[in-house]
């Protein structure tokens, strides 16, 4: 899934985060990336406080990640993953 076809990074975080059965596994927090010629690869999304523990402290703190790999829908109210 591209996400120019969805709008900034930036619109990601805050955005509630559901697996398919519709259970609720937390608010993107961080949207963590790389540079790749002149844009950036989504490859994961941090969810709730651990992922703001992990942008605070940095390594070593443990962080629920998602592989953006995982994702399988993005609407305006959330954001679907496949688990």
């Amino acid at each position: 899934m591209e996400l120019s076809q969805h709008g900034a990074l930036t619109d990601l975080v805050g955005r509630p985060v559901y697996d398919r059965s519709g259970d609720r596994l937390g608010r993107v927090f961080e949207v963590r990336g790389r540079w790749q010629g002149d844009a950036v690869v989504v490859e994961e999304l941090m969810l709730g406080p651990r992922g703001l523990l992990k942008r605070l402290r940095g390594p070593g703190t443990e962080a629920r990640g998602i592989p953006w790999e995982a994702v399988v829908e993005v609407g305006p109210e959330r954001i679907v993953v496949h688990r």
